[in-house]
C-alpha cells in the first residue's frame, strides 16, 4: 500500500513541477551594497555574492587597449594601458539571472 501511496505522490510532485511557470530571465537593476567581495542587492530583500555572479572581464581581470601618444622629443610612442574598471557601493547595474535564479550575469549601466 505504501509503494502505491508513494507512486502517487510522485507522480503528482512531478506533475506539480511540469506546470510551474518558468522563471523570467528579464534583466532588472540591482544595487551595489558592498565590494569587497561583491554584493549586489535586488529589490527589498535579495542579496547577490559574488560567488553566483558572472562578471564582464573589464570588471575581474581589466583589459589592454592600445594608447598611442607623442613624448617631449615629438615621437610617437605606442603602447597599452590596463583598463580596470569596479564597483562602488551605491552603483546601479543591470543583472540578468540564470534560467534557475542560481547564477547572476552582471553588467554596468
Amino acid at each position: 500500500m505504501t509503494d502505491a501511496i508513494d507512486r502517487l505522490a510522485r507522480k503528482l510532485a512531478d506533475l506539480h513541477k511540469d506546470n510551474r511557470n518558468p522563471v523570467s530571465t528579464v534583466p532588472r537593476i540591482g544595487v551595489v551594497v558592498e565590494t569587497d567581495p561583491l554584493v549586489i542587492r535586488w529589490g527589498d530583500r535579495i542579496l547577490i555574492t559574488e560567488d553566483k555572479m558572472h562578471l564582464p572581464k573589464v570588471y575581474r581581470e581589466g583589459v589592454m587597449i592600445p594608447n598611442r601618444w607623442m613624448d617631449a622629443g615629438g615621437n610617437m610612442v605606442e603602447d597599452t594601458i590596463l583598463w580596470k574598471k569596479s564597483f562602488m557601493v551605491g552603483d546601479e547595474v543591470v543583472i540578468a539571472p540564470g534560467d534557475q535564479l542560481k547564477e547572476w550575469f552582471v553588467f554596468d549601466l
